[in-house]
């Protein structure tokens, strides 16, 4: 990861480049007559951000409980806040 400082998500705003680390909460895959993009919501407590990873209908060691940092470009869709394919890294949990 970069040195870009963690922000909570309840800070972040459009075309900002964040940091940010939560909970993964909810996942989505797209079905297999679409195109591929598997969607990650995170949620750190003060808000929740969607990770679309286009071109994956999966991410290995990204579950439901699992937690990440992720980097970005936050772009707004629909009132969503959303990170399209961010650098991510795994939080080992104890």
């Amino acid at each position: 990861m970069t040195v870009t400082p963690v922000v909570t998500i309840a800070e972040v705003a459009p075309r900002e480049i964040v940091h940010v680390a939560g909970r993964v909460v909810a996942i989505q895959v797209e079905p297999s007559d679409a195109p591929p993009a598997f969607t990650v919501r995170l949620d750190d407590g003060t808000g929740r951000i969607d990770a679309v990873f286009m071109g994956r209908r999966e991410v290995p060691g990204i579950v439901p409980g699992a937690r990440l940092h992720l980097e970005g470009r936050v772009c707004e869709s629909e009132a969503l806040k959303r990170l399209y394919n961010p650098r991510y890294e795994l939080v080992p949990t104890a």
